[in-house]
C-alpha cells in the first residue's frame, strides 16, 4: 500500500543518476557548510547538489557544477535537513493551508497531521480530494487516520464504520492510524476498533496510541495489541517505560504540555539510545506558535541541555524511520528529497534559508514562493448559515445542575454539593455551563468552577462535538453570544454588559479561521489576556473550549448524550430538548 511520496519519471531518474559523475550538471550547488549527518551523528564537510527534487550528491565533487547551476556559498553555515513534525493537529482555529505556510518559513517541511478537524465534517470522497490536493504542496501533508472519534455521539458512528476506514487507511498519504484516544473501548472488547487497528497493521502501516498516566500493565496491553507509539508521556520515568517496551516515544513541547524542559533536564544521565525518540508540538494553540514552531521546540530542548545532534535527529531522521520514509525524507544524502535547511550555527535551528523538494522556499523568516489555496467552499467546508437563535429562557437556573469543576485547562472533576441556593447557580458556582446542539436541538448544562469569576457571557463554536458551547454568569449576556456566533457563521464572542467585546470568526465550518498566522496569533492572545482579566486561573483556554465536549480525557463532559461522567460512562444529566 506503501507508495513513494515523489515517484520520479524516467527521465528525471536517469538525470539524477548522471549528476555524481559529472555527466549531468546539477540544478542546485550548496558549498562550504557543514552538514549535520544525521546516519552517523557526525558533522561533515561537505557540499551537496541538487537536481530537481532531489539531492544527487554529498562530498567534495564539483564535477557537477555546470555553467547554469546555481552555486551557492554557505562557509561557516550549516545544513540540516527539512524538520518532520510526527504529530499534527491543523485544526486549533488555524487551517491547514495557513499553518503550513506558517511553519515553512521555521523549517518544518512535512507534517503528519490528525484527520479529525476535517473527517467528521464532509463525506468521504470531498475529504480524500482535500488530501489529494494537499498532497502536491511543498510542506508533505501526511495523515493519522482515527479509529475513534474523541467523543460520544451517535452522529459520528458511521465515520468509524470498517469498509470506510479501509478505504481511507489504504490512501498513500495516511501513514498511520490514531492517535487511538478510545483504547478503553478497544479493551473492553470493540470489535471495530479492533478490525480497523489489525487492518492498519496488515497494510504495513504505525498505530498510534494516547496513554496519558497508562501503567505499565495498561501500555503492555497496548503494545501487544500492535500499538506502536505515544506522546503522552510527561516525566522521565513515564519515557523510559515506554522505551523499554518498544514503543517509539515522543517528547512533548506544547501550549497544553510544554513538559520537554524537564524531561531533558531528567534524561542527561540517561544512556540508553535515543533514536525511538521523537519531539512534537502536538497541536499547540496559536499564542503558543508565537516564537515558531519545531525550531523554537528545538531551542527549548538546546537550552536544557539535549545534545544537538539527537535533537536534530529526533525532528527528521527519527520520526522519517518511524513512519517508513526514511528512504525519502529525514536525512541529507544522495536520493532524498532535497528539504534542506540553512542554519546560521549549530545551536540556532531557526533557518535563515529554506529549500524544500529542491526550490528556495523560505529566506529569513518570509515565504519566497506561494501554491494554491484550498478552495473551503468548494469542498463543503463554507461559513454555517443557522437559523436557529436562543433566548435567556432557553438556560436552566431553578433546577439542581451538575458542578463540572476546571483542574487545568483540560481536565475536569465532578463536585457533589448543590449546585445552587435559594434557586440561584451562582452561589455555589459563580459560572453556567451550556452546550448547544449543532442544529440547536438540544442543550446539555451544568455548573462550571474554575473557569472565571467574572463573565457575563462566552460563545464557542469551536468544540469537539461541533455544537456551540457557552458559559457566564447571565443569561442574556450567554444568549446573545450564541445568538452572535450563530450570525457570524461560527466563532468565538464574549459579551459584557450587553456589548460584544470580542468577536473572532470562524468561517471555515465554524471551526477554523481563514486569517493568516500572524494575525491570528495576535488575535488568540488578546482573547487569552480578556480571560485572564475576567479570573480564567490556567494557561490554555482554547484547549478548554474544545475539550469541554470531548470524553478521551478524564472526568466530566457536557456531549450529545448528556453530561457524561467519562470513567463510569454514566449520563448524570440528559439534554433537554428544544423547538430550533
Amino acid at each position: 500500500m506503501r507508495r513513494r511520496l515523489r515517484p520520479l519519471a524516467v527521465d528525471s531518474y536517469m538525470d539524477l543518476l548522471g549528476v555524481a559523475k559529472g555527466r549531468v550538471k546539477a540544478d542546485v550547488y550548496l558549498q562550504g557548510a557543514t552538514v549535520i549527518n544525521v546516519y552517523t551523528g557526525e558533522l561533515q564537510e561537505a557540499n551537496v547538489a541538487v537536481k530537481g527534487r532531489h539531492i544527487a550528491y554529498v562530498g567534495l565533487s564539483a564535477e557537477m557544477v555546470g555553467p547554469d547551476t546555481e552555486v551557492v556559498d554557505l562557509t561557516g553555515r550549516y545544513l540540516c535537513p527539512g524538520y518532520i513534525e510526527p504529530h499534527c493537529h491543523p485544526f486549533q482555529l488555524y487551517n491547514p493551508d495557513s499553518l503550513a505556510r506558517y511553519v515553512l518559513p521555521h523549517g518544518t517541511t512535512t507534517l503528519v497531521n490528525d484527520n479529525m478537524g476535517l473527517y467528521l465534517l464532509v463525506e468521504e470522497d470531498i475529504f480524500i480530494r482535500m488530501m489529494d490536493e494537499m498532497g502536491t504542496w511543498p510542506v508533505k501533508m501526511l495523515w493519522s487516520a482515527r479509529l475513534d472519534p474523541q467523543t460520544r455521539s451517535d452522529e459520528f458512528k458511521r465515520f468509524f464504520e470498517t469498509d470506510r476506514m479501509k478505504r481511507l487507511l489504504a490512501h498513500p498519504l495516511v501513514v498511520q492510524g490514531g492517535e487511538l484516544t478510545g483504547w478503553p473501548q478497544l479493551l473492553a472488547g470493540d470489535r471495530q476498533m479492533a478490525e480497523n487497528l489489525l487492518y492498519t497493521l496488515s497494510i504495513g502501516k504505525r498505530v498510534e496510541g494516547h496513554l496519558p498516566g497508562a501503567s505499565l500493565e495498561t501500555l503492555s496491553m497496548l503494545a501487544a495489541g500492535g500499538v506502536t507509539a505515544d506522546h503522552e508521556a510527561i516525566t522521565v520515568e513515564e519515557v523510559i517505560r515506554r522505551l523499554r517496551i518498544g514503543l517509539w516515544t515522543t517528547l512533548r513541547y506544547s501550549s497544553l504540555r510544554p513538559d520537554l524542559p524537564e524531561i531533558v533536564k531528567g534524561l542527561a544521565d540517561y544512556k540508553g539510545d535515543t533514536n525511538r525518540m521523537m519531539m512534537t508540538t502536538d497541536g499547540s494553540t496559536p499564542a503558543f506558535l508565537k516564537e515558531g514552531y519545531t525550531d523554537d521546540m528545538l531551542w527549548v530542548a538546546l537550552e536544557a541541555g539535549m545534545d544537538p545532534i539527537a535533537a536534530y535527529q529526533m525532528v527528521t531522521l527519527n520520526p522519517a524511520t518511524y513512519y517508513g520514509l526514511d528512504g525519502e525524507i529525514g536525512g541529507i544524502a544522495p536520493g532524498r528529497l532535497a528539504d534542506i535547511l540553512i542554519l546560521e550555527a549549530l545551536d540556532r535551528p531557526t533557518p535563515i534559508g529554506v529549500l524544500a523538494e529542491g526550490s528556495w522556499m523560505a529566506r529569513d523568516g518570509k515565504l519566497l514562493q506561494e501554491w494554491p489555496q484550498l478552495d473551503w467552499e468548494e469542498n463543503g467546508l463554507h461559513k454555517s448559515r443557522e437559523n436557529w437563535r436562543v433566548t435567556e429562557a432557553d438556560f436552566t437556573v431553578d433546577s439542581e445542575l451538575p458542578i463540572i469543576r476546571l483542574e487545568n485547562p483540560a481536565i475536569t472533576r465532578l463536585e457533589t454539593e448543590p449546585a445552587h441556593d435559594n434557586g440561584s447557580i451562582k452561589v455555589a458556582a459563580p459560572m453556567h455551563a451550556a452546550l448547544f446542539g449543532r442544529d440547536g436541538s438540544f442543550i446539555v448544562e451544568a455548573a462550571l468552577k474554575g473557569f472565571a469569576n467574572r463573565l457575563d457571557g462566552l460563545a464557542s463554536s469551536y468544540t469537539a462535538s461541533k455544537g456551540i458551547f457557552t458559559a457566564g454568569q447571565n443569561p442574556a449576556a450567554m444568549a446573545q453570544a450564541v445568538n452572535r456566533v450563530l450570525e457570524i457563521g461560527g466563532g468565538i464572542v464574549l459579551v459584557e454588559d450587553g456589548k460584544v467585546l470580542f468577536e473572532m470568526e470562524m468561517e471555515i465550518a465554524g471551526g477554523m479561521t481563514a486569517q493568516n498566522m500572524d494575525d491570528l496569533i495576535e488575535q488568540v492572545l488578546l482573547l487569552e489576556k480578556l480571560l485572564q482579566e475576567r479570573g480564567y486561573p490556567h494557561y490554555d483556554p482554547i484547549y478548554t473550549l474544545l475539550f469541554i465536549s470531548s470524553t478521551h480525557l478524564p472526568e466530566v463532559r457536557l456531549t450529545p448524550e448528556g453530561v457524561l461522567h467519562v470513567k463510569t460512562g454514566k449520563i448524570i444529566r440528559p439534554p433537554k430538548y428544544r423547538k430550533a
